[in-house]
């Protein structure tokens, strides 16, 4: 099971992912995207230890998150009481989304939509989205390119120590056939815990990508290099996808 013993570390490990720069883009794309309204009720998809759940409620969002890892959402939940937020989050995968009414906007942070390795479910995951949103609701999400699994990661190992002292050893296995990218990671805990995980991830072609939120459902599509305003290029590393009812 991934996500298990590493949520105790995640965010130690995670402290060069911009979140608080995502963040800013993706307030400013719900603010402008539904101006109308006071109250915008979002939901963090694959939210993780929902350090984007918070920074988006800081921003006045009435938040929700999602994650198919108990052990993730149990340090999420941990992070709001602390932080004096009354943040709903459910155990679900995103391909069984079932929300208990419709909302305003969904967003995902972090490739977690990658994790789908078939095309099949990740269309049933954009189903399960255009299902629960609002009619002129948001989706904004980013996907890992082929680029970045085949140049960056390839065959490659790595080896990286957090500022906490925490410490990871990461084997990396690209097949360019099936697109599917496979990593073996050793984590070593700064407690002296040690355990591995085995992740997957696909690399999806940005246009079937569009093709797929299409068929669920979404009219406007926009495709961005990373979370910026400028297109996507041929060496962009993350691709960041705004879909609108």
């Amino acid at each position: 099971m991934i996500y298990t013993g590493f949520a105790s570390m995640y965010d130690e490990l995670m402290q060069d992912i911009p979140y608080e720069k995502w963040g800013i883009y993706i307030t400013d794309v719900l603010r402008k995207a539904l101006p109308a309204q006071e109250e915008i009720l979002v939901v963090d998809l694959a939210c993780g230890t929902g350090t984007m759940t918070l920074l988006l409620a800081e921003q006045g969002f009435d938040m929700i998150g999602v994650d198919m890892s108990y052990d993730m959402l149990a340090a999420a939940q941990e992070k709001a009481y602390e932080k004096g937020k009354n943040i709903l989050f459910l155990a679900q995968k995103v391909q069984e989304l079932d929300l208990f009414g419709t909302v305003d906007a969904m967003v995902s942070v972090c490739d977690g939509f990658n994790y789908i390795l078939e095309e099949t479910e990740l269309v049933t995951a954009f189903e399960r989205v255009r299902l629960f949103l609002n009619p002129g609701g948001v989706f904004i999400f980013d996907m890992n390119t082929e680029y970045k699994f085949k140049e960056l990661l390839g065959q490659k190992s790595f080896e990286g120590e957090a500022k906490g002292g925490s410490s990871y050893e990461w084997d990396n296995n690209y097949n360019e056939e099936t697109g599917v990218n496979e990593y073996r990671v050793q984590f070593f805990h700064k407690n002296g815990e040690h355990f591995t995980e085995v992740h997957k991830q696909r690399a999806y072609n940005p246009q079937a990508v569009v093709k797929m939120l299409k068929d669920a459902g979404f009219e406007n599509i926009s495709m961005y290099h990373e979370y910026t305003n400028e297109l996507p290029k041929a060496d962009s590393l993350r691709i960041t996808f705004v879909a609108k009812l």
